[in-house]
């Protein structure tokens, strides 16, 4: 189970997290920031091998006797994950690139910053999956957002520590997750798979919404000054009330009735990062 899957918050990497503190954000600037750290994770790339695991102190790869062989089953599991691997047999180019950056990546481990092959997903997410996602009618968008919303809940209640490191990070190391994790965790990647499929069909998307129009959703979602507050502050949070700052985030587009829910859906699985 550890090594089906791992993704990466790239938004903290790039160090939004120092954004939340600067005496020059405004709320709103602070809000657009803080859920791009929150959500970016979730489509930054959704790399998988059952050949390398990150070492737990360095967070370099594992250098492996075979490395041919890794790198073929660290592709293979690739192809076979939910969104990505689709995203892969339409653009046959982005394959090699992928191989290309794992075969780098066991030759000279990056000492610094993420792997080549997240940044590579990162661009993805950014070139390919987020426009078409933007496209998503408002019953996709949602069915993502619910299955994203079960997978949080689920960490809510079973290990608050790693619902806060998902909100901040993403979910860099799967073997933390139980077998029920797992199962909602891929379930949500497919939902947004079927959203991606959906966004395909149809028209360009509408121009995306400004940080002050999400504002005003996440308001009438329910949030006040602390929720907002709390959001911009997940760095700095217990385990407890990150973890309940993620779960509420992804609870908000459900609260809304289905076209202004839909618009906010489309922006927390697009958000830039």
């Amino acid at each position: 189970m550890e090594n089906w899957g791992i993704a990466l918050g790239i938004a903290v990497v790039v160090g939004v997290g120092a954004y939340f503190y600067s005496k020059k954000a405004t709320r709103t600037g602070r809000l657009g920031q803080a859920l791009a750290a929150v959500v970016a994770a979730v489509l930054a790339a959704v790399l998988a091998n059952a050949g390398m695991k990150y070492l737990r102190d360095s967070g370099s790869l594992a250098i492996l006797s075979d490395q041919p062989a890794a790198v073929d089953q660290a592709m293979q599991t690739i192809r076979e994950s939910p969104l990505l691997g689709l995203v892969l047999k339409e653009n046959p180019a982005l394959d090699a690139r992928f191989r290309e950056a794992l075969e780098a990546e066991l030759r000279t481990p990056a000492k610094a910053g993420p792997p080549r092959s997240f940044l590579i997903g990162a661009e993805v997410r950014r070139d390919i999956i987020a426009p078409t996602l933007r496209r998503a009618d408002d019953a996709s968008a949602l069915a993502a957002i619910n299955s994203m919303q079960a997978f949080v809940k689920h960490l809510q209640d079973t290990n608050v520590a790693l619902c806060r490191d998902f909100g901040l990070l993403g979910i860099q190391q799967p073997g933390r997750l139980d077998a029920k994790a797992a199962t909602l965790f891929k379930h949500a990647l497919t939902a947004q798979e079927a959203a991606y499929v959906n966004g395909k069909a149809r028209p360009a998307a509408p121009q995306q919404i400004t940080n002050q129009e999400v504002h005003r959703l996440l308001e009438e979602a329910g949030y006040t000054t602390a929720d907002f507050d709390r959001l911009a502050a997940l760095t700095k949070s217990s385990n407890e009330e990150g973890c309940a700052a993620t779960v509420k985030l992804y609870q908000a587009p459900t609260l809304l009735p289905p076209e202004r829910g839909g618009t906010l859906a489309r922006y927390l699985l697009t958000v830039a990062s």
